[in-house]
């Protein structure tokens, strides 16, 4: 069997320009004055130690990170949508699901979040400041209840619309 040689693991990977995520990297350590987020090392992190110490931290400067301001903006990076007969009946399981999903994608990357949670009788609709988020919902969705999950990319943007339904 002939091999082609090695293929980049991002070779299908679009690239997109996130308007809300800077350049330059932000030099020395930086607070987010909304949700305390600390950037250091190129990294955001949510750990509440960290915080800590970076308050103390001479030099320190106070922004707002790029999930606040997409939240401050009501500009969604995924939009998930949940429509079925069966929500009613299992909403708080299905919202907890969502809430423990956005905890750990925080808890990753504090840049992921969710933005919103609408709620209607046979609907849920979930943003997200991300559409790595949104697809993760529908993967989790599908895993715990089934069902269908369809997931779209909005073309040239990055914005992703996951739909649920069973």
């Amino acid at each position: 069997m002939r091999r082609r040689g090695t293929v980049p693991i991002r070779r299908n990977v679009q690239d997109f320009e996130d308007p809300y995520i800077p350049e330059e990297s932000y030099a020395g350590t930086v607070i987010c004055r909304t949700c305390h987020a600390v950037h250091q090392n190129e990294r955001w992190s949510l750990d509440p130690k960290i915080y800590e110490e970076a308050v103390r931290t001479e030099g320190v400067q106070y922004v707002t990170c790029p999930a606040c301001q997409k939240i401050r903006d009501r500009q969604p990076g995924g939009i998930v949508t949940l429509s079925s007969d069966f929500i009613p009946e299992h909403r708080q399981e299905i919202l907890n699901l969502i809430r423990n999903e956005d905890e750990r994608a925080r808890n990753v990357n504090p840049l992921e979040r969710v933005m919103e949670i609408e709620e209607d009788t046979n609907e849920i609709v979930v943003t997200t400041t991300n559409e790595k988020l949104a697809q993760r919902l529908g993967r989790a969705l599908y895993r715990a209840y089934k069902g269908h999950v369809e997931y779209h990319s909005m073309g040239t943007s990055r914005q992703a619309r996951v739909h649920w339904t069973r």
